[in-house]
């Protein structure tokens, strides 16, 4: 290491560079590790959007079973079922 005055001028980037060099299987690895990680996240969001779905699909046919129940005596339907198998839901 050179000397200048009394400073010794460290070669921190020798110093502190890792002692092994990265190899492509490392970068593909990591690469790897990082797309599995984005895929686990995003079936979690999918997971989370179909419970979201299927709230509102259940929410949406529990709304129209108590209106159709409730217009009257003069609904053309005998029970819940017959109202079920009325309501048709596209996801």
């Amino acid at each position: 290491m050179p000397k200048v005055g009394n400073y010794v001028q460290r070669d921190y980037h020798n110093k502190f560079r890792s002692q092994r060099k990265s190899t492509w299987s490392d970068y593909n690895k990591a690469w790897t590790k990082r797309r599995q990680a984005s895929t686990q996240k995003m079936q979690e969001l999918r997971n989370l959007a179909t419970n979201f779905t299927n709230i509102g699909v259940q929410a949406s046919q529990a709304n129209t079973v108590f209106l159709m129940q409730n217009q009257g005596q003069g609904t053309a339907y005998a029970s819940p079922t017959a109202v079920m198998s009325r309501i048709n839901v596209i996801i």
